[in-house]
């Protein structure tokens, strides 16, 4: 045998090495080469980077090829959905699905929520707070009373005003306040912050309407919601579900059980702990969400007793510039945490009350355009796999 004739059989036998086991032995090579015909085992000699299985984690042709591109592109797809939506939005928001949709309420009438929704995991903390001020108040001038001074002066305030500093920038938060809740704000206060979200968190106008039609207003009655809010303060029943209802029934405190949370800030992986009980704990103030990383309502929520009393937007018929308030917060003694507990009476606050112990945690509608979404790529893919394919039996075609 010649020495071209030994590189053009080697040549050949890579070829045929690399499309030995696809889904079909291409058509050029049955009508050129009817020798390489399928039949017994790739040439040894052809070493594993020619071998189809080496291109597990790589784009390639093939019917297996082809669904592991899918299944990838699915996945970057909706994580990029997912960015897309944090960075609209301006701040992190981790939510988790409230499901078992249509539940019954608990003995006190309360519970019933008819469609699933999502519920932030933690409360709203200084850093998100931040930078809802620094977007809607850019110049610093504080309209509405967005920002409280003792969230700068207090031990248990974790935001900054600098009027010197650049537009933009003249919120602060202070170092290791970051992920704790942010307080001193208002019911009115926090409903802008949601219509901020609601409407994709820009603009200065952004935190009037939304979720709440607020015209300005700063206090008097609490504002209902709006149809069509998809990020909004959680009403009485979806608090009161996402923080007590395990799918089946009620437990009696928001940690998913039955007995009394210990109060502790030193034993922070304890199950079934909670940040209360003033100085008896002892505890200064509230700390950073989620700290007690093995305690949880049922739907995965840190914090629902202590840390911070939380808002909802379910108003007080019996006066109506009151809204109805969960879980307790750092600051209440031992002997008064079962105020806070499944079986507690109403608890109520007016709209324009804030401190040290106060805050609140977002709700939203679930996003169900992102599977479609997702959906959608994966056709495309398929389409333009299908026409990468397409050209090269053209092509194949035409040099035969």
């Amino acid at each position: 045998m010649s020495a071209g004739m030994g590189i053009y059989r080697d040549e050949m036998e890579v070829s045929y090495a690399v499309d030995f086991g696809r889904d079909r032995e291409p058509t050029q090579k049955r009508s050129r080469h009817p020798e390489y015909r399928r039949k017994g085992s790739a040439p040894a000699r052809v070493n594993g980077i020619h071998c189809r299985r080496s291109k597990r984690w790589t784009w390639g042709s093939g019917r297996g090829a082809r669904m592991q591109n899918m299944r990838a592109f699915a996945g970057c797809l909706a994580f990029a959905v997912a960015s897309l939506a944090v960075n609209a939005f301006g701040v992190t928001i981790d939510y988790r699905t409230i499901g078992n949709p249509g539940n019954s309420a608990n003995t006190n009438g309360w519970g019933a929520v008819t469609d699933v929704f999502k519920m932030a995991a933690t409360e709203t903390t200084n850093a998100q707070y931040a930078a809802f001020l620094n977007s809607v108040d850019a110049a610093g001038n504080n309209t509405n009373s967005i920002y409280n001074s003792s969230m700068g002066s207090n031990i248990n305030g974790g935001i900054t005003f600098n009027s010197g500093a650049g537009s933009g920038a003249k919120y602060a938060v202070k170092s290791g306040y970051e992920s704790r809740p942010v307080t001193f704000v208002t019911w009115f206060s926090a409903a802008r912050f949601t219509n901020w979200l609601n409407n994709g968190a820009t603009g200065t106008s952004s935190m009037e309407t939304g979720a709440y039609t607020l015209n300005n207003a700063t206090s008097g009655p609490i504002v209902a919601r709006n149809a069509g809010a998809q990020v909004f303060l959680p009403s009485r029943d979806e608090w009161y579900k996402a923080g007590f209802y395990n799918g089946s029934t009620y437990t009696t405190w928001a940690t998913n059980s039955g007995t009394t949370p210990t109060n502790t800030v030193t034993n922070l992986s304890l199950a079934n702990a909670a940040n209360y009980g003033s100085s008896g704990t002892p505890t200064t103030g509230p700390i950073a969400g989620g700290s007690y990383t093995n305690t949880t309502s049922a739907y995965g929520l840190y914090d629902m007793i202590g840390n911070v009393t939380e808002m909802t937007d379910t108003l007080n018929t019996g006066n109506t510039s009151q809204y109805q308030q969960f879980s307790g917060n750092w600051n209440i003694p031992t002997t008064g945490i079962a105020n806070w507990n499944a079986t507690a009476a109403a608890r109520f606050a007016l709209g324009t009350n804030s401190g040290n112990a106060l805050g609140f945690r977002v709700a939203a509608v679930p996003e169900p355009g992102t599977i479609a979404l997702a959906g959608v790529g994966i056709a495309g893919l398929a389409g333009l796999d299908w026409m990468k394919r397409r050209k090269k039996r053209l092509a194949a075609r035409q040099s035969a």
